[in-house]
């Protein structure tokens, strides 16, 4: 399955640069919660990490706060990725994070958002109603389909 790149990040959103060990990662945490092995606080550890490196046994976490890195959280990250089929041991560094899944899919959802308005606001028949009656278009009244 071939992804679309990510495009630039519309303003407010995390711009996101996206890697190869973030491809993975991605792919990785989305098993996780989807099988809900990762709830709370875990679950945040692993969608606002970033993965930096891996070796045979031991992955590298970064994530930009602090209070995210409690042991107690790490324990069940890596308890959670074992249960997957990752035994790994698990390290977290506190730093600059550019490609979590948190901000792939706050991008996502940023993009999903822009192209719904884009539809709506290009839509001939809106464009008369404004043009003919004066239409307008709530702010924030547009929502993006959700695919399930």
């Amino acid at each position: 399955m071939q992804r679309e790149p990510l495009r630039e990040a519309p303003t407010g959103v995390p711009s996101v640069t996206p890697t190869p060990e973030g491809d993975f990662w991605q792919a990785t945490v989305q098993q996780l919660v989807e099988r809900e092995a990762v709830t709370a606080l875990v679950r945040e550890l692993a969608l606002q990490s970033q993965l930096v490196g891996r070796d045979e046994g031991h992955w590298m976490l970064r994530v930009e706060r602090e209070s995210l890195n409690q042991p107690a959280s790490r324990e069940r990250l890596r308890g959670a990725l074992e249960a997957a089929g990752h035994a790994v041991q698990i390290s977290v560094e506190v730093g600059p994070v550019s490609d979590s899944p948190a901000r792939r899919n706050a991008q996502a959802a940023a993009l999903r958002q822009q192209a719904a308005e884009q539809i709506i606001l290009n839509d001939p028949f809106v464009q008369q109603m404004q043009r003919d009656f004066g239409a307008k278009i709530v702010p924030g009244s547009i929502k993006p389909v959700e695919k399930h």
